[in-house]
């Protein structure tokens, strides 16, 4: 006698967005990149200022891309805030950034999503959206995989 097959449990909930798939190390390399394009490139009166436009660039976007899970988010509003003003207080907004988005992470992946997210503070501070891209990464991995399994399931309880 062939037992009820058992649906795949559920880790994710799939009424959010997964999370951006990009590797960190691409991540990385990629920023790194694009920062010596610009220094090598770009006329000293618009460097500094495109070499913030490139730091900020995936951070920003990482910052919409959590406003889309969580409506009540505040990062958006300081990591532009702290890409507007000047030098010192920027980096000052920056941290800011770092610690509102590793906030909403955690709540959003241990709240609404629960998952387990666990987010070291060291980690987190020297390097920040790599190391939230790492996770993230992996939890967009976990949840395509989920999705697939649930799909297979789907096929086979239909078929059988």
């Amino acid at each position: 006698m062939n037992p009820s097959p058992i649906p795949p449990t559920p880790q994710f909930k799939s009424n959010f967005p997964a999370p951006p798939r990009l590797n960190w190390l691409i991540l990385l390399l990629a920023t790194a990149a694009a920062e010596l394009l610009v220094i090598w490139l770009v006329p000293p009166p618009l460097r500094e200022f495109l070499i913030n436009v490139v730091i900020a660039a995936w951070p920003i976007y990482l910052c919409f891309w959590i406003r889309k899970i969580e409506p009540g988010s505040l990062s958006i509003y300081w990591a532009l805030a702290s890409f507007a003003t000047g030098f010192l207080f920027s980096w000052l907004l920056w941290i800011v950034v770092i610690f509102e988005v590793r906030e909403e992470l955690l709540d959003h992946y241990n709240r609404r999503e629960p998952i387990g997210l666990r987010l070291n503070l060291l980690l987190t501070l020297f390097f920040s959206f790599v190391y939230f891209q790492y996770h993230l990464t992996r939890i967009a991995r976990e949840k395509s995989l989920y999705e697939l399994e649930s799909v297979v399931f789907t096929q086979k309880s239909s078929a059988g």
